[in-house]
């Protein structure tokens, strides 16, 4: 289980911020003397692979049903991104003046948490934290941001697209990490599909650690620029799963994107499909 904690250590802002995470509940209480903001707003439910901004708003938010004041309010950017499909910093500006507090998770499970927040507004000495798990409070500068990776980079798992014995790495941009994309898949003899797997990878593929513990059951959706999947909701089961493409008929270049519900494209793949079948 992993959480870290860190806080700007360029931020002269005056904000008095309290945390709270415990299981798969986080609250966030802020103020701020200076503006004379104050408030609150609770996730009430962390989701898996999900980022989450607090944000200085005006007007109330709802925690458990119940609607109350609060200067301050938590964005669920996977799910109002995959909507409006903008960089989740662009998004932020849309609800609110600028991000407090953001909140980064990977796997939850009983056994697994992975969490990572960042404090943007605010200083050290005003940052207090309740956790039901170890946690470790680091510094970052925001300077560091314009080169460095997001921590979902990192945070969120990957998921590797092999057939024939071959097997494609690629990110959420389509840039190929490992295999050859030029090799063209043929369906196998006496078939009219190519079969896939998908395998589970930690991170971004740059430890090549496979995923296989039976808490890498997530579901996995694909998309196909052409031809016909036989499934777009894949479960897997240990960190694998699998599906058919049926080309009808198409030669060249297909895209293939995976994901996950509130994040349709993570690992996009530029295939090649050959025309007819592999033989032996």
């Amino acid at each position: 289980m992993m959480l870290k904690i860190y806080y700007n250590e360029e931020s002269n802002a005056d904000h008095v911020v309290h945390l709270t995470l415990s299981g798969d509940f986080c609250k966030v209480e802020c103020s701020s003397a200076i503006d004379g903001r104050a408030g609150s707003d609770a996730i009430e439910n962390l989701r898996p692979y999900s980022s989450y901004a607090l944000t200085e708003s005006n007007g109330t938010v709802k925690i458990f049903r119940q609607p109350m004041q609060s200067d301050y309010r938590f964005l669920d950017l996977n799910r109002l991104g995959v909507s409006i499909r903008m960089d989740f910093a662009i998004l932020t500006q849309l609800y609110g003046n600028y991000t407090i507090l953001s909140v980064d998770t990977g796997i939850l499970a009983d056994r697994e948490r992975d969490i990572v927040v960042r404090l943007f507004s605010g200083k050290k000495e005003n940052f207090t934290i309740e956790a039901d798990q170890e946690y470790e409070l680091l510094p970052f500068s925001t300077s560091d941001l314009i080169l460095g990776d997001h921590p979902r980079m990192k945070l969120w798992d990957s998921y590797s697209l092999s057939a024939g014995g071959r097997e494609l790495m690629a990110n959420r941009k389509g840039d190929l990490i490992d295999g050859d994309p030029e090799e063209p898949f043929f369906p196998e003899e006496g078939k009219e599909y190519i079969d896939f797997t998908i395998q589970k990878y930690k991170g971004d593929f740059s430890t090549k650690e496979k995923l296989t513990r039976d808490i890498d059951d997530e579901e996995v959706f694909v998309d196909a620029s052409a031809g016909l999947v036989n499934k777009r909701r894949i479960k897997l089961d240990h960190g694998t799963g699998s599906f058919r493409l049926y080309p009808f008929g198409v030669e060249g270049p297909v895209k293939i994107k995976l994901g996950r519900k509130w994040y349709e494209v993570w690992n996009d793949y530029f295939v090649f499909i050959g025309k007819g079948e592999r033989h032996g």
